[in-house]
């Protein structure tokens, strides 16, 4: 929700406005530590983010990152990046998984390899597993996990999922708004 795009407060403004549920991310944990952290010992990025926030720095970051990391909807499960695989509680998965995985290296010291396995590829769960997170991948579609993330900063795709409909809603991006980065 935040980072990337040309307005993080208005995006979470509109979230807010419009009732949704949403789920805590990288970025969202990022802009804490920025918004607690002296302006002196940001670096660029941190430096670009707390800029385009301005007065609100603090106010976005502190409720963004009172966010869930997960949702549990019953039929469905949303997590912004993944699950870790072995662990059968979502109580005990390490944060940083749930907000940063990719792949899995059997530890979670090294969750962005692709020499080794999508974390969905080791992990059984008993509803579909909603997640973003993944850009370069793109869109995933199979019966157990739905990847949304699309690339929509980058100038693809903004991808919903209906599950009640088991549908994909899909809109074009109106520009790039970010190059493309392995991060």
């Amino acid at each position: 929700m935040v980072n990337k795009g040309p307005d993080s407060a208005g995006a979470v403004d509109v979230a807010r406005q419009a009732g949704m549920r949403c789920v805590r991310g990288n970025h969202e944990a990022k802009l804490f530590k920025i918004a607690h952290t002296p302006p002196l010992e940001w670096n660029g990025r941190a430096r670009v983010l707390a800029e385009n926030l301005g007065p609100r720095l603090r106010e976005i970051s502190d409720e963004v990152y009172r966010w869930p990391l997960w949702l549990d909807l019953g039929n469905v499960l949303v997590v912004h990046a993944g699950l870790q695989p072995g662990v059968a509680r979502l109580e005990d998965m390490d944060p940083s998984v749930l907000m940063a995985v990719r792949t899995w290296d059997g530890e979670g010291k090294d969750m962005d390899n692709p020499n080794h396995p999508p974390w969905f590829d080791l992990v059984k769960w008993p509803v579909p597993v909603v997640f973003g997170h993944w850009a370069l991948k793109g869109l995933v579609d199979r019966p157990d996990v739905k990847g949304l993330d699309s690339g929509c900063v980058y100038g693809r795709e903004l991808t919903g999922w209906c599950p009640e409909e088991d549908r994909f809603y899909r809109v074009r991006a109106r520009r790039e708004y970010v190059p493309m980065s392995k991060d």
